[in-house]
């Protein structure tokens, strides 16, 4: 059974490993940067693009969550706002 426990547990998983992985990619980019490697400014990108969408993952792992403990209304309005995050990335 899928318990409140474990839907915080999935969504804190989800933040921390968007921003272990933004920071990991921007530090590694800051690095060959300073070192003159041609790959540095495209993993700073990486790394702020990882920042950028850790919040999507996150509104993801919501929908999922509620769904899975039968929260239906609590799903349909993270899908709602998940499309209209998904709209505004690819309008702006």
């Amino acid at each position: 059974m899928f318990q409140e426990k474990d839907f915080n547990r999935l969504i804190q998983r989800t933040l921390l490993g968007g921003v272990f992985l933004s920071v990991f990619l921007v530090s590694a980019g800051f690095g060959l940067s300073l070192a003159g490697a041609p790959s540095g400014p495209g993993l700073l990108r990486a790394g702020l693009l990882a920042l950028i969408l850790t919040p999507v993952a996150r509104v993801v792992m919501l929908v999922y969550g509620y769904w899975r403990t039968g929260e239906s209304y609590f799903a349909l309005a993270s899908f709602v706002v998940l499309a209209v995050l998904i709209v505004s990335m690819l309008a702006g």
